[in-house]
């Protein structure tokens, strides 16, 4: 890691109420007293305050970087003259400044406040340097020190591993000052640091990136690498396996609206996978590993629901999951405070908004966000604070259209362009993947060319990945408010389907179309509406027309056999029952009909790749029986007796039943002897799903006994709580009570529970208070209100 320079800093980068805290906590740790913040302003009289056995020590804060000697004591003598309003004389006054003394300042200094207290100290910028050399721990939590540059930013994105780096560091760069600590930090903070993984959870906006992007600079700061956002699963691994201490931090890490909008087919297991292998390294009290997550509450509802994997992983995250609630209303007025302080430059227009009380609305409206309030003063072009008041307020009456009057000024190819874009992967997009998509416009390249040019820097960001461009969504905001819009415009959503270029184009598209009714088909937006039920209802015929054309193109072909693989051909027969399911679903709609001919030439496609196949182990057969039918699964809604799709739905079964029958006794036969061991294999991982399908080995051609005697023998191989959870479902499949396995694995399960308690059994994450003296309700309203009066009192920073 880069090096940070020793303590020498002016604190010109830390806002009024920042450089309070940072006072507070730097007291609090060098007397070993707990201060508390009483009240900011220059009407309190005092901004800290803490108990001794002697009585009462008070500190006063002035954040003043560039003040000179005059300015310094004419502070003073106005603190000095408040005194009597304290109604006591505190045994010690401590007056802190951010300006720089001289011995003669300090020393005029503190005779201008000789007659405040029975002691009093006088502290300049030095002194805090020099004490904050002693107390690290101070200064890591206070990151807007040591990140009062951009350089100190782009040597953490230098020493890490980033997608999508550029725009990732252009958002901290922005947000640091803006930043407010609060409880949820220091309460992640202490998760990550006790158990090496923290999962942030919480609606959208909640804060919780933020949350976890300070973590990442006070990891940073420690040394640690950071990997924010890894696609290449593999990589994954290395990373994981090298010396080098590591944090890695999934965003969104189910995805952003709904569950798997990642893209990727086999993310749950493969991040289920991954997280366990980083808990089991923290049970084995290795913490060079650490792991930062965060998912919007509902699309970690739809996981945990619709993923056996995720549910596992998000299970060993308990003891670490850290909801995102509403902030404390002192924390919402300070944030927005931050936003306004660094934004409104124009000294009438920062007089205005320090009076009267519109960031009481603001703070305290129910729809308040940091996310609403960052993209509102960020987006404001207005010199007045009028119409910055207005803005706010009428993004949080109708916080879904603050995206609207951009997105409908905007041309028609930029509007379809972030329509298609908003259906693609959430974190990774490829440049030719959206031009492939948008094959309406005539000479699409160029025009996409210019429509990204012009959205890059407030709509979407690009980056290179892999030596290709990758699009994305700047926010996860416009996400949702296009996904609203598709979900209320039929002409909009009629030319996402017409452009679809492939079968997986239109897969997300039907996955928020599925019938609400059903419980496996509860794919809700963040905002809990129905998804495209209706839209899709008025679009019916274009889409089923468009998918079985889609199908039909599916690489995957008869004439190729060699060269199809399982997965491609549990991926054709996936999209296939898709097209059942949404036919039958639509059956009602007009031109809704499966089309008997059609249906038939498909299952002969399929059958004829299934008996291509040159399988020769029962693991690989397993594996494609239970893809199939996992789809099959999800095709099967509560279709009343007669239903047209009933049929459809039976022959494909048929199907999967004919693949098993014609391969698995011709690789029983070709095995011989080692078909034991790979059944044994297959069983601990597939027995579950093939005993639903009433599917087993045929009995002729191997020994039950000799498979569980095989199993009790390497059971050290396997996760005992794996074969505990099938061993039901194995002994039915095979039709043999394995009871030597049984035997051997009650023993290993009592080994591993007094071993390695399992991480549910932990308590949550408790917070240890460090100041039990807290402001009432009307103090932390007066010391907000003192905030914002400041800014007519104060000019803007240097930067924003």
């Amino acid at each position: 890691m880069s090096g940070i320079a020793a303590p020498d800093y002016d604190f010109a980068s830390l806002s009024p109420y920042d450089f309070e805290v940072f006072v507070r906590d730097l007291l609090s740790a060098q007397d070993g007293l707990v201060y508390s913040t009483y009240r900011v302003g220059a009407d309190g009289g005092i901004d800290l305050k803490a108990a001794t056995d002697k009585g009462w020590v008070v500190a006063q804060c002035k954040h003043t970087p560039s003040a000179d000697k005059g300015s310094v004591l004419r502070a003073a003598r106005k603190e000095a003259g408040k005194a009597a309003g304290m109604g006591f004389t505190p045994v010690r006054y401590v007056f802190v400044t951010s300006a720089e003394l001289t011995p003669g300042t300090e020393r005029e200094t503190k005779d201008a406040l000789a007659r405040v207290a029975e002691t009093v100290e006088v502290y300049g910028r030095g002194w805090l340097n020099a004490v904050l050399a002693l107390h690290p721990e101070v200064e890591r939590r206070h990151f807007k020190l040591w990140i009062s540059s951009t350089q100190a930013v782009r040597a953490m994105m230098q020493d890490g591993v980033f997608l999508r780096g550029e725009s990732r560091i252009q958002r901290i760069e922005r947000n640091y000052l803006r930043f407010v600590h609060h409880e949820t930090c220091e309460v992640a903070e202490l998760a990550l640091k006790e158990h090496g993984c923290v999962l942030l959870s919480g609606a959208p906006g909640a804060g919780k990136t933020t949350i976890a992007e300070y973590l990442l600079l006070l990891w940073w700061h420690r040394g640690f690498r950071v990997v924010v956002d890894p696609r290449t699963v593999d990589q994954w691994w290395v990373w994981l396996e090298d010396d080098t201490p590591t944090v890695f931090f999934f965003d969104d890490a189910w995805g952003q609206t709904h569950h798997q909008d990642h893209g990727s087919r086999h993310h749950d297991t493969d991040m289920s996978e991954f997280i366990e292998s980083i808990v089991e390294r923290q049970a084995d009290r290795t913490a060079s590993k650490l792991l930062i997550m965060t998912s919007r509450v509902q699309v970690l509802q739809e996981t945990v629901r619709l993923s056996d994997a995720s549910r596992r992983a998000v299970e060993r995250l308990a003891h670490c999951h850290v909801p995102v609630a509403r902030l404390p209303y002192d924390v919402r007025s300070r944030m927005l405070f931050n936003h306004v302080h660094l934004a409104m430059t124009d000294p009438q227009a920062r007089q205005d908004l320090s009076v009267g009380s519109w960031w009481h609305r603001v703070a305290g409206h129910p729809n308040y966000s940091p996310r609403l309030i960052e993209i509102v003063v960020r987006r404001n072009r207005a010199r007045s604070a009028r119409e910055l008041i207005d803005d706010l307020e009428e993004a949080l009456e109708n916080p879904h259209e603050i995206w609207g009057a951009s997105f409908r000024a905007l041309p028609p190819v930029d509007q379809q362009l972030l329509l298609t874009l908003s259906l693609m992967d959430s974190q990774l997009a490829q440049w030719q993947g959206v031009v492939r998509r948008l094959a309406s416009i005539p000479s699409s390249d160029s025009h996409v060319d210019a429509a990204v040019e012009r959205l890059t820097g407030s709509w979407i960001t690009k980056a290179l990945h892999g030596g290709r461009q990758i699009l994305a969504l700047a926010d996860p905001s416009q996400r949702d408010f296009l996904i609203r819009y598709l979900s209320m415009s039929p002409g909009a959503m009629t030319a996402i389907i017409r452009n679809a270029a492939e079968f997986d184009d239109l897969i997300p598209v039907c996955r928020r179309g599925e019938a609400t009714e059903l419980e496996s088909n509860l794919r809700l937006f963040s905002s809990g509406e129905d998804l495209f039920r209706n839209v899709l209802d008025t679009c019916a015929r274009q889409l089923l027309v468009r998918l079985r054309e889609l199908w039909d193109l599916h690489p995957c072909h008869a004439e190729d056999l060699a060269h199809v693989s399982v997965q491609e051909l549990a991926s054709l027969v996936e999209a296939l029952t898709l097209i059942v399911r949404v036919h039958g679903d639509r059956h009602a709609a007009p031109g809704a009909a499966l089309p008997a001919d059609w249906f038939a030439g498909a299952l002969l496609r399929v059958t004829l790749l299934m008996d291509g196949q040159r399988m020769t182990s029962i693991d690989l057969l397993a594996e494609l029986v239970t893809e199939l039918a996992a789809a099959i699964e999800s095709a099967n809604p509560p279709w009343p007796a007669g239903h047209s799709l009933l049929d459809p739905i039976s022959q494909i079964r048929g199907v999967i039943s004919h693949a098993w029958a014609s391969h698995e006794p011709r690789i029983a036969h070709q095995q011989g002897t080692g078909y034991e061991a790979d059944l044994a294999q297959t069983l601990v991982q597939y027995a579950n799903a093939l005993a639903s399908l009433g599917l087993a080995p045929t009995v002729d051609t191997y020994s039950p006994a000799e498979v569980d005697a095989y199993l009790a023998r390497h059971l050290d191989d396997y996760d005992p709580e794996d074969v505990a959870e099938q061993i039901d479902s194995i002994e039915d499949v095979v039709g043999w009570n394995f009871t030597d396995t049984r035997e051997r694995l009650s023993p290993l399960l009592e080994a591993e529970k007094e071993e390695t308690p399992s991480p549910l059994r932990r308590a949550p994450v408790v917070l240890p208070r460090r100041t039990p003296v807290t402001a009432s309700p009307a103090d932390a309203t007066a010391s907000v209100a003192a905030l914002f009066r400041s800014l007519g009192a104060s000019s803007a920073p240097g930067r924003t």
